[in-house]
């Protein structure tokens, strides 16, 4: 089935949000102008007889390159502060959501960021993650290691930090 590229990103809007804010760290105007960004740069590259699953991939692509692109071009960001062992409350996992994994994602530096959104969120392979993001396997596993502060992050969000954690 041949789609419009606006049929395609009509039907991928949603998850390239998502996606978006993750890589935005939740800010949402950052996420709307990178969604804007790479669904504009995309419009101008679509081939309408590409197979939808291949079309996801090469949108995803382009929201990854484009959150890269803004960090090279935009002001410095600050590398994710160092993360300190935290107690957990049992009730703790009841409390995650998006709003906490993309405020935890917003420590972790632009490349393992857009590593892990494209590996763990949407299930990219590691060589074809790294191909996009213009690095080599080792350092996307290197990347990948930033899973453990991701999750401590999520973890920690709304627990006020002492000292002792």
């Amino acid at each position: 089935m041949v789609q419009t590229f606006e049929e395609l990103a009509g039907s991928e809007l949603d998850a390239l949000y998502q996606g978006a804010l993750f890589l935005s760290g939740g800010d949402r105007r950052g996420a709307e102008r990178l969604l804007v960004e790479a669904v504009t740069l995309a419009f101008q590259e679509h081939v309408p007889d590409s197979d939808i699953g291949d079309a996801r991939r090469w949108l995803e692509a382009r929201l990854a390159r484009a959150f890269l692109r803004a960090v090279r071009e935009g002001p410095k960001v600050l590398p994710a502060e160092t993360v300190r062992r935290i107690r957990l409350d049992p009730g703790t996992f009841d409390l995650l959501d998006s709003d906490a994994l993309f405020d935890a994602a917003a420590h972790l530096p632009p490349g393992p960021r857009a590593a892990l959104w494209l590996v763990l969120l949407r299930r990219w392979g590691y060589s074809e993650a790294a191909e996009v993001l213009g690095i080599d396997e080792e350092t996307m596993r290197v990347f990948l290691g930033y899973r453990d502060v991701l999750m401590r992050e999520m973890l920690g969000h709304g627990h006020p930090r002492t000292g002792t954690q």
